[in-house]
């Protein structure tokens, strides 16, 4: 019972807002929002209503469909920049670069081997300026390092601590990275011209973003000169106009 209760009371609801909404849309009464003898008069003021309503969106998803390209086409500006701007930093500051392999106290990175040693270990060292070699006995391997400036180091690893094969694979990735660090160094020079002249050259490739810019605003223009809104626009003024004459109300 109390289920049915509630059912009728929403319909009742629902039933009173569609009313309210019909009265709202048709102002001046029942007998002109609903009356059959007033049907005349609702479809023309609907027909001005919908045409309108047809251009206005008309022209808004233009609008829209262009200020979405030409985002589009800044982003993407931007996009290519930051990229640019990207690949110049990295040349002319390239850090320690990708981190490839470690062992106790060495890490190995594309440009660097990085020693956690005592004091007198220089730190990060250049792989382009820096030589390394292994030996083994049968309770340690040996890892000797020469320095950029000549100065050798000595890193000793005991059997129990680390096997002999992890040494030695860890120099050999050490010494195959070596050759590739010393070709970008000399390449560096000519990379970072290279890289000085493709910025320049996205910077000053607006091509993309001028014509989205230049569409949308031949587009814009084209709207606030086209006749047939303001036109639509009088036909609904003059629609309501003669609802009001007919209701005394003037609808929306």
């Amino acid at each position: 019972m109390a289920v049915g209760w509630i059912l009728l009371l929403a319909l009742a609801v629902t039933g009173a807002v569609a009313v309210g909404r019909r009265l709202h849309r048709y102002p001046g009464g029942m007998g002109f929002a609903f009356g059959g003898e007033h049907s005349a008069a609702r479809h023309d003021l609907d027909t001005a209503r919908n045409a309108m309503r047809a251009l206005e969106r008309a022209a808004q998803r233009e609008l829209s469909g262009a200020q979405a390209a030409a985002r589009k086409a800044e982003r993407i500006h931007r996009r290519r920049v930051s990229s640019a701007e990207a690949d110049l930093a990295y040349l002319r500051e390239p850090g320690r670069g990708s981190y490839l392999t470690e062992i106790k106290h060495l890490s190995l990175y594309q440009h660097i081997l990085v020693a956690d040693v005592p004091d007198e270990w220089p730190g990060d060292l250049p792989l382009d300026r820096i030589a390394i070699r292994c030996d083994h006995t049968p309770t340690a391997s040996h890892i000797y390092l020469t320095g950029p400036d000549g100065r050798q180091y000595l890193l000793t690893y005991p059997v129990y601590e680390l096997g002999e094969e992890y040494v030695r694979k860890f120099v050999l990735d050490v010494r195959n990275a070596i050759p590739a660090a010393r070709t970008f160094q000399q390449d560096r020079p000519r990379l970072i011209r290279e890289s000085e002249a493709e910025l320049r050259r996205v910077l000053s490739d607006t091509t993309g973003r001028s014509e989205a810019g230049l569409r949308l605003d031949a587009l814009a223009a084209g709207q606030a000169g086209d006749p047939r809104i303001p036109g639509a626009r009088q036909d609904l003024d003059a629609a309501r106009a003669r609802w009001h004459a007919l209701t005394g109300h003037r609808p929306r």
